[in-house]
């Protein structure tokens, strides 16, 4: 178990180094198969902000300001209904929307589906999907990109934008967590275990990235996605 834990760490963090988003999906994913799907929810998020943490002082030299302040306000909406969510639905059904709200991410991805009607002013609609997403699943990152990807502007400030996204969107679920009970002792010690590899990981994404970040990501990470959550589905169905 230990050895899946490092590897899906570092897996996730490379990922996140690379694009800006996918860590914490992936790990709650992972951990989902070994722990109740709270705990894997609160472990996954408790990292994603702490690795996201290195890549925040390049991130606010390129993001969106007037993009990411509309996120941030959809984001703020709907946070309290996913807390709720969290703490108040039983496990198995948190396992199936993981699962769920995970494939349907990762096919929206897959496809690469132009949909240049998501203009600025559906900034705060798709925050409110990817913050409840984030706290109901760890899974905010596909819608996020989803839209990210449609906006006309540069990669790398798409990345950065993603970044501080849920950099601020992992703080703010965390406290609710915490407040909730549902970041405990075996929260942090999962988080200390995994913690060296996903460091590892973010560094080496952050050298890719510099490399050859030009590339299309997400044909890479939706496949990886798309097989992770049918397994979290057909274990949990």
């Amino acid at each position: 178990m230990m050895v899946a834990a490092f590897s899906i760490a570092f897996i996730a963090a490379f990922i996140r180094g690379f694009s800006g988003f996918g860590y914490a999906v992936l790990v709650v994913l992972g951990l989902n198969l070994v722990m109740p799907a709270q705990q894997a929810i609160a472990t996954a998020i408790l990292l994603d902000l702490v690795c996201c943490l290195s890549l925040i002082p390049r991130a606010l030299h390129d993001y969106h300001r007037v993009l990411l302040k509309e996120l941030l306000i959809g984001m703020a909406l709907m946070l309290p209904v996913g807390v709720w969510a969290v703490n108040f639905l039983p496990a198995p059904l948190m396992s199936l929307i993981v699962g769920s709200v995970s494939l349907l991410g990762g096919v929206l991805l897959w496809l690469n589906i132009p949909l240049r009607k998501l203009h600025h002013q559906f900034a705060i609609p798709a925050g409110m999907a990817s913050g409840l997403a984030m706290t109901t699943a760890s899974a905010g990152g596909p819608p996020m990109m989803v839209y990210l990807l449609n906006q006309p502007i540069p990669s790398a400030q798409k990345r950065s934008t993603a970044i501080l996204f849920f950099a601020v969107c992992s703080g703010c679920t965390c406290v609710g967590l915490a407040l909730s009970g549902l970041i405990n002792g075996n929260t942090l010690h999962w988080g200390g275990v995994m913690l060296a590899p996903s460091l590892l990981g973010n560094f080496c994404g952050q050298k890719s990235f510099q490399l050859w970040g030009h590339l299309p990501f997400q044909r890479g990470f939706a496949p990886l996605l798309i097989l992770m959550s049918l397994w979290v589905i057909v274990r949990h169905w």
